[in-house]
């Protein structure tokens, strides 16, 4: 049976917790203005222009430059400032830093921040937030000249798309990324099938690599090499075109024709289908959580944006200085991938074809479906809201021998998400995942919760006076609800936060010698409790460099977790280590 915990004050070891470098006053109250706003900005940004992709950059360079002006001269607020002196403060930056390196005469630093502040002010004048006078704003937008990459009315070159569907199809089957699509169809329904008693593992890619080894450049190394089966592989399955769920072993799905014979123009869906999965998989960004992954990462698909505006980047202009030179390198070594696949045109610009144009503007983005709102019930004394405290729970005495399953628990409406993979014993109750579901995300279990089946239907929940379930979750087994990869269940905790999140079986494996339950992945620190929900939190962290500290949040952060003077609040902090050493105390 679950144990409930009683209340835990956060640790004043979180990993989150930094000793950052002192921020002035000035720069601290441009980024509060700007990060209030990133949200707003975002969906704008999203709604007249299509893509939101920018959104990061330009505010990047925003609080910046913003920052130095109002090091220098007073600032009234993000939304209110003296367009003259603002423009001097500009020119004057872009000037030094220009001065730094005389041999650089390509002017992109110029045309980057103008960019950046054309959309910046399109923004205020268009969402009403310019708090000064408009001429004024007028003025400065005429006065840094600068060119909207995103105004429809420009003479841009046009997309080159292929007029019919048969056009279409025949671009997209003469990619190599389309014929390694088809030649490891084949392979994973033939002769691959001798490797797959493991599941799709390192040695099953590792073959699948070798099946495929003329297509591939002579130069590219064999851990990018299998990085590219995989997400091929993948495509193939999202496209359906590979079936490796139904049967024993791979098998053709229902679109395989489709891609092994891409001759008509009924074949069109089947493979655009697969191409934009290729490059969603391709382009997300990276698992690892080091600058300068990130950093490459960003770099290429702002290149990929200039080749969507007919403005392809140069493969040999220099480095600029607001780069590293490792990740100048990796986003070069990431366009150069891409090339390799077909998705980036040969030459000396990194342009793509029309097909792949269409398909990086057409990039899914779904949103979690909206579930009803709970009834809101709190526990407004932070004492614990279980009628009595359970035994805890008893350690095995010998080592667990059945199913083990692959759960993803995803938080719903934040962003940038936030995940955790765990690995979890078929034999635990509903009661044992919420405990691990509070391990996981650091929360306290000082709010009530719930469970919940396919739309609502059904409830599962703590047998307490405070609200009512269909089902008590300590007398149901998980293995009675996840039999298979793609289930789901529903868990809501704080109903006044509203922290909800998916759970999703994500495979179905046999037991290890392993600590389990353990996690085994995730992304960024769960949010703090007490701290206003999803959207609150979202627009607390998300900023122009949503890895960076968040400084001066004593107003946000509840009382009994203030932070000590001196210190930051890292979102992005994720540790795998002190989950788990929770989890093996509580399991």
């Amino acid at each position: 049976m679950a144990k409930k915990k009683k209340k835990q004050k956060p640790k004043q070891g979180h990993p989150a917790r930094l000793q950052g470098d002192v921020v002035s006053i000035e720069r601290a109250k441009v980024k509060r203005g700007l990060d209030a706003l990133a949200v707003q900005f975002t969906r704008w940004l999203e709604a007249r222009h299509g893509d939101n992709e920018l959104a990061p950059m330009v505010l990047a360079v925003v609080t910046e430059t913003l920052s130095s002006y109002a090091e220098a001269i007073e600032l009234r607020s993000v939304t209110d400032f003296d367009p003259p002196q603002l423009f001097t403060v500009l020119t004057a930056t872009i000037e030094f830093e220009e001065a730094e390196d005389p041999d650089d005469d390509s002017g992109e630093l110029r045309d980057l921040v103008f960019t950046a502040w054309t959309v910046y002010l399109d923004f205020l004048l268009d969402s009403d937030l310019w708090a000064g006078d408009p001429a004024s704003l007028e003025w400065l937008l005429a006065a840094i000249d600068a060119d909207d990459p995103f105004d429809d009315e420009d003479a841009k070159k046009p997309l080159d798309v292929p007029e019919t569907a048969e056009a279409a199809v025949a671009e997209i089957a003469q990619m190599s990324v389309s014929k390694m699509g088809r030649e490891l169809l084949t392979w994973a329904t033939t002769s691959g099938h001798e490797y797959w008693a493991a599941g799709p593992g390192p040695e099953y890619v590792s073959q699948a690599a070798h099946a495929v080894r003329g297509l591939f450049p002579k130069d590219l190394d064999s851990t990018s090499r299998h990085y590219v089966v995989a997400v091929v592989l993948s495509a193939l399955e999202i496209a359906e075109a590979l079936d490796t769920k139904t049967a024993a072993l791979p098998e053709l799905g229902s679109t395989s024709r489709d891609l092994i014979a891409p001759d008509e123009a009924t074949a069109f869906e089947s493979n655009y289908t697969y191409l934009k999965a290729i490059l969603d998989l391709l382009l997300e960004q990276p698992k690892q959580e080091d600058e300068e992954s990130l950093e490459s990462w960003g770099l290429a698909n702002l290149w990929l944006l200039e080749a969507i505006d007919s403005e392809a980047h140069s493969v040999a202009v220099a480095r600029d200085e607001m780069f590293s030179e490792a990740a100048w390198a990796g986003a070069h070594q990431r366009m150069e991938l891409l090339r390799a696949l077909g998705l980036v045109s040969e030459g000396s610009t990194y342009d793509i074809p029309g097909i792949v144009r269409l398909a990086l503007t057409d990039l899914d983005n779904e949103e979690p479906e909206e579930e009803p709102a709970s009834q809101a019930v709190v526990d407004p004394f932070g004492f614990s809201l279980d009628d009595e405290q359970e035994p805890k729970r008893e350690k095995r005495t010998e080592p667990y021998t059945g199913k083990v399953l692959q759960l993803k628990l995803s938080l719903r409406d934040v962003k940038p998400p936030i995940w955790r993979r765990v690995l979890v014993p078929a034999d635990l109750n509903l009661g044992d995942l919420h405990d691990i579901i509070q391990i996981s995300f650091d929360w306290s279990d000082s709010h009530l919760h719930q469970f919940y089946g396919q739309n609502h239907k059904i409830s599962y929940g703590p047998q307490n006076s405070y609200m009512e379930s269909d089902h008590d979750e300590s007398t149901v087994l998980l293995s009675k609800l996840f039999k298979k990869p793609k289930d789901r269940l529903s868990y809501t905790y704080d109903f006044g936060d509203d922290w909800r999140i998916g759970i999703e079986v994500e495979d179905v494996l046999k037991s290890d010698d392993g600590q389990l339950p353990r996690c085994i992945g995730g992304r960024r620190m769960g949010p703090l409790e007490d701290s206003g929900g999803p959207g609150n939190w979202s627009e607390m962290v998300q900023g122009p460099k949503n890895d960076a500290p968040l400084t001066m949040m004593q107003d946000v952060i509840p009382e009994d977790a203030a932070l000590q003077p001196g210190e930051d609040f890292d979102p992005a902090v994720f540790s795998i280590e002190e989950i788990n050493e929770n989890l093996d105390l509580e399991f």
